[in-house]
């Protein structure tokens, strides 16, 4: 949807150009993407595969009690041609660390892992780059 001009000159008899497109002749470069999609895997034997693109930091403020928000999730691009991430953790960094910007990566979510204290138990994956 284009943005709708609000200020105007008082009678003004020239037309204004349409601030959604331009002429045919310039070409544009992207220099911002949109935010990716966040995978996110709730069921046993979810699968993702993604051309690995990069790590993002995430900077978040405080929470209420002074705690950091902030977080690192890993970028891929789909078969798609879209952005996807999928949110660092432990069992994921220690196999991401064998993977290169470029490769292509498949991601199963195997099962759960019970963790101490009660908490929220850790997704357990395999990690498969593509040959």
């Amino acid at each position: 949807m284009a943005p709708k001009a609000t200020a105007k000159a008082a009678q003004s008899t020239v037309e204004e150009p349409d601030v959604s497109t331009a002429p045919a002749d310039w070409e544009f470069e992207t220099v911002v993407e949109e935010s990716p999609t966040t995978i996110v895997f709730d069921t046993i034997g979810d699968i993702f595969i993604g051309q690995y693109v990069g790590t993002d930091h995430i900077e978040l403020p405080l929470d209420k009690d002074g705690k950091d928000q902030s977080f690192d999730r890993y970028t891929f691009r789909g078969r798609d041609g879209e952005l996807y991430a999928i949110n660092k953790s432990y069992k994921l960094e220690s196999g991401m660390d064998k993977v290169e910007a470029g490769q292509w990566v498949r991601f199963t979510y195997m099962k759960d892992i019970p963790t101490a204290r009660g908490l929220q138990p850790m997704k357990d994956f395999r990690i498969d780059i593509r040959k």
